[in-house]
């Protein structure tokens, strides 16, 4: 289920880059002077730009606002990536499939995920354990 793991992380790196985003922003009201979110401000204004200056709050303003774009074009492809996903992800049937999502994605325990789908805590216990020892077969290569 490694498609899961990889669903998941995709998911995490989502949360971090808007964590990144917010904190550029509030770097570049400290630098700049502007808030973002709300466009209010002076331009130049900053405490930033009070304490070390124009020339370093220019300077610092540029390198936020080139990380900024850069944050948001990568954000922009993590969220492609993850509705295409989602869209592949809905067509897997069978219960291991629903079991691994809600297990590694929703983080959900045993018996959660046996209520959501209507099955005894055990036995989804029992397939989760299959689960997680299987291995898929790999394909012996001839290197000769």
């Amino acid at each position: 289920m490694e498609i899961m793991h990889n669903y998941s992380d995709l998911l995490t790196e989502i949360e971090l880059t808007k964590e990144q985003i917010d904190y550029t922003e509030k770097e570049l009201e400290y630098w700049f002077g502007i808030d973002l979110k709300e466009g209010k401000g002076i331009p130049f204004d900053g405490v930033g730009g009070y304490k070390f200056g124009i020339n370093a709050a220019l300077e610092q303003t540029d390198k936020k606002v080139t990380s900024l774009s850069r944050l948001q074009k990568r954000l922009k492809e993590l969220e492609y990536t993850r509705v295409r996903t989602e869209m592949l992800l809905e067509k897997f049937e069978g219960l291991e499939y629903k079991i691994a999502y809600h297990r590694i994605v929703n983080n959900m325990t045993h018996q959660e995920i046996a209520d959501e789908l209507r099955y005894s805590h055990q036995y989804i216990k029992e397939r989760w354990a299959r689960l997680k020892t299987y291995k898929e077969p790999t394909e012996t290569v001839d290197v000769s």
